[in-house]
């Protein structure tokens, strides 16, 4: 472990909860206090001092390591939905510790909300079919809970997903439902609809992008939503408490962005102000611009 200058003050805090295998719940607020406060110079200082950690096999780790090679992938997401933690003694107090986190906390939320949005939009269905799109699918974990609980729906799922690992993952995890899903492994951007949609989601996608990609790619698939349809695309708020400790620890940046944002990019991809909304959930981290048609 490191000791400079810079972190002299709070090695033996540090040290302290490692020689214990890691935070106890008393220890969360001191740690996020700690990290909220760590200047743009002693981040690099930091991640050493912590560097036993900061490997796959805590879910804070496997961000900072990027082992499929991006922040948010489909394995961490599906992580943080399981609840899962690394039985090992020198892990699973840090994975605890990161499913307090609020940011993680809200992925699951985002999940519930999405089964309630499908599941309303079932009630509308029967006996005719609605057509869902997914952008940046994921583990379809939402989509395999839905189905669970109804698998009659008249719901049908196009999903869309640049991993090629991502869609294997979701077609075992569903493989009970395949006939209600068509996967393509595109890029989001280049992807071309051959239908139109009653809806179409996006829970993590859109805050990996810049604003001019947001704007474009709303346009682009806003032209796909049937009359009476919507689009919602979830987007992290500006106020996230867990920001910094994503930023340090797992070196996972998003554009955060505030409600006023996300109506103007609405309002620049020529929606009509009276079909804008945004909704939020339980937290209020994660925002949702619910575009109608």
């Amino acid at each position: 472990m490191q000791n400079t200058e810079l972190l002299t003050p709070v090695i033996p805090l540090i040290q302290k909860i490692f020689d214990k295998n890691g935070p106890d719940a008393d220890d969360y607020s001191q740690i996020l206090e700690l990290v909220d406060q760590i200047p743009t110079e002693e981040i690099e200082d930091f991640r050493e001092a912590v560097s036993p950690i900061l490997n796959p096999n805590t879910i804070i780790g496997f961000s900072y390591t990027k082992p499929f090679g991006y922040n948010g992938d489909f394995f961490i997401i599906e992580k943080i939905y399981q609840q899962y933690v690394n039985p090992a003694e020198k892990y699973k107090k840090w994975d605890t510790f990161f499913h307090t986190l609020p940011a993680a906390i809200a992925v699951v939320n985002r999940k519930k909300l999405a089964v309630e949005i499908l599941t309303k939009l079932n009630e509308t269905a029967n006996p005719l079919e609605k057509q869902v799109m997914i952008l940046g699918s994921g583990p379809v974990n939402e989509v395999n809970e839905f189905l669970n609980n109804h698998p009659a729906s008249a719901l049908k799922f196009d999903l869309l997903d640049m991993d090629k690992r991502a869609i294997a993952y979701a077609k075992n995890k569903n493989k009970n439902y395949l006939g209600s899903m068509n996967f393509f492994n595109q890029n989001v951007i280049r992807f071309q609809p051959d239908k139109p949609y009653d809806l179409i989601w996006s829970a993590g996608l859109f805050d990996y992008f810049k604003d001019k990609h947001f704007v474009y790619l709303l346009k682009k698939y806003y032209a796909f939503v049937k009359e009476g349809g919507e689009m919602i695309i979830g987007n992290f708020n500006v106020e996230n408490p867990s920001r910094k400790i994503m930023e340090v620890l797992g070196d996972w940046f998003l554009f955060h962005r505030s409600k006023e944002e996300l109506v103007k990019f609405a309002l620049q991809a020529g929606i009509d102000k009276n079909k804008i909304d945004v909704i939020t959930e339980p937290l209020g981290i994660n925002l949702f611009l619910v575009v109608r048609k």
